[in-house]
């Protein structure tokens, strides 16, 4: 049997809400799938209604992002423990939870470490400006944009791992059963008959030009993030304290490999953050403010913002104070935004969606 046997876009069998690609549990059933982007069949649904057949009948109200980030996994895979938590305390505590298991975990945790370096970063460049007892330190900055941009790299890496693998799509579908049906199947003693269903095994993938990963907006968002991270980690070489005092003399080429980088980098993050909003929306136009991912693609996107502000700004540094206040500043509450968004998505990553 072909590898192709398994996969769903192999059939090319696309309805008008998008072409479906993730396999099912023979007992799920999927209703109304439809993408934020409608581009005809070629992006691949963001939103369905996943049903588990009667007399049981269950629905989940499914999205791309949730499954992406791992939060149909009702349990922990390796203990079994259940990853549900009732109340807004308890779900809070699970981010004491160390999931070294769920890509989604380390996306977050990544871009949190990374955000509070940038908030530390922002500290030392703007509080010169505000408060006078403080002295500059060129060296601090430089050295926490490096490390900062290094782990932005890191979780922009482990962010395009998590897209390419989407949670083990093929295991999606037992997923969604175990979530619908949970404890009950076994009181109605369906569970001798589905021991022997077995989804298929799935090979982790560290890389791949398979084209039918540019169908999915989680995918492209995290593309160009990882995109962004790259360029945007120019500026974070160039920033080290040598580096930046071997260039700083040469305006073309400081303005060239280091706050150009910063404008790209910044814009890039901003095309990112709003393809993970528009991922989490029913309608490309409508917000979603009550979706978790709505809320760390808008942060995010503030953040971009800020630091593609600071690398423009940057260009005329030398020619203002004013203007090196607004630099220093736009890095200080883009950093901020970051750290916001970066939490959420932990928060996100360690708590599973609720079965209806």
């Amino acid at each position: 049997m072909s590898a192709d046997a398994h996969d769903p876009e192999s059939l090319k069998t696309y309805a008008a809400g998008g072409r479906w690609h993730l396999s099912l549990h023979p007992d799920v059933e999927k209703h109304a799938p439809h993408s934020a982007l409608r581009f005809g069949s070629f992006m691949h649904p963001t939103h369905a209604t996943l049903t588990s057949p009667l007399p049981l009948e269950r629905h989940l109200a499914w999205t791309s992002r949730d499954h992406r980030k791992h939060r149909h996994t009702d349990a922990d895979p390796h203990t079994g423990r259940r990853r549900h938590s009732p109340g807004t305390l308890s779900k809070l505590a699970n981010m004491r939870r160390i999931e070294y298991w769920n890509i989604s975990w380390w996306v977050a945790i990544l871009f949190t470490v990374g955000s509070v370096v940038w908030v530390v970063n922002g500290f030392i460049a703007f509080l010169p400006f505000v408060n006078s007892g403080v002295a500059e330190d060129d060296s601090g900055v430089g050295w926490t944009v490096w490390l900062g941009a290094t782990i932005f790299e890191f979780g922009a890496l482990a962010g395009l791992w998590e897209a390419l693998n989407r949670a083990d799509a093929a295991d999606f579908g037992w997923n969604v059963h175990s979530l619908l049906h949970g404890d009950s199947e076994r009181s109605t003693g369906n569970s001798s008959q589905q021991k022997n269903l077995k989804p298929p095994r799935t090979k982790w993938i560290w890389f791949s030009m398979d084209g039918k990963y540019f169908h999915e907006l989680g995918f492209l968002a995290a593309f160009v993030q990882y995109l962004a991270a790259t360029i945007f980690w120019i500026s974070g070489f160039t920033a080290i304290p040598t580096i930046q005092n071997a260039i700083a003399p040469h305006t073309g080429l400081i303005d060239g490999v280091f706050w150009t980088p910063q404008v790209i980098g910044g814009c890039g993050f901003v095309i990112a953050s709003t393809l993970t909003m528009i991922e989490t929306q029913q309608r490309w136009y409508i917000p979603a403010p009550a979706s978790l991912g709505w809320h760390v693609g808008f942060w995010n996107l503030v953040g971009g913002v800020g630091f593609a502000l600071c690398g423009a700004l940057g260009y005329a540094l030398n020619d203002s104070n004013g203007i090196a206040y607004q630099s220093s500043c736009s890095t200080f509450w883009g950093s901020w935004a970051f750290l916001i968004g970066s939490v959420i998505q932990w928060y996100e990553s360690v708590n599973p969606v609720e079965n209806g």
